[in-house]
């Protein structure tokens, strides 16, 4: 009998930017993607990607320069948390955010921080499910420059979430 394929935990390559557009479906994102694995080769970030047979299905980024202290210590902002919807309710998306708060908890971190827009209430559930508590509210308003160098506007309200490490 075959062994069933493994999911693979890794940090992102260059040619893996690519893959995480989907096939266009996050083209937009393009610039954000290019400036957040700048950032990681600069020690700012952290991209870690799922890989199941050698396909991208899901991602999450870290941004680990944070200046966010607090009861808990040095915080850590988890974003971009996206599974490839044929892959969800499979446990990807709980064994990236593990992978991330483990990688925190070696580089001395105390605390992680993650936001979920208000309507997403399947992430929120996730989250809840992992450990992490509301504590605030953002308004959800972010802009960023898209594959064509526009800049597009972001209302995206949302609740802010901690998880001591």
């Amino acid at each position: 009998m075959a062994e069933a394929p493994s999911l693979v935990i890794r940090e992102a390559r260059a040619e893996d930017l690519e893959a995480m557009e989907w096939e266009g479906e996050y083209r937009r994102y393009r610039v954000v993607y290019q400036r957040a694995y700048a950032e990681m080769l600069r020690g700012r970030r952290v991209l870690l990607v799922a890989e199941l047979q050698g396909q991208v299905i899901g991602q999450i980024f870290v941004q680990v320069d944070s200046t966010l202290t607090g009861g808990g210590g040095r915080a850590a902002y988890l974003y971009a948390l996206r599974v490839r919807p044929p892959y969800r309710n499979q446990g990807i998306g709980t064994e990236l955010v593990r992978e991330a708060e483990s990688l925190l908890r070696q580089r001395g971190f105390g605390r992680a921080l993650i936001s979920v827009a208000k309507d997403n209430d399947a992430a929120r559930r996730l989250y809840e499910r992992l450990g992490y508590e509301v504590f605030g509210e953002d308004a959800g308003d972010w802009s960023y420059i898209d594959d064509q160098g526009q800049v597009q506007e972001v209302h995206e309200p949302a609740f802010l979430l901690e998880k001591l490490l």
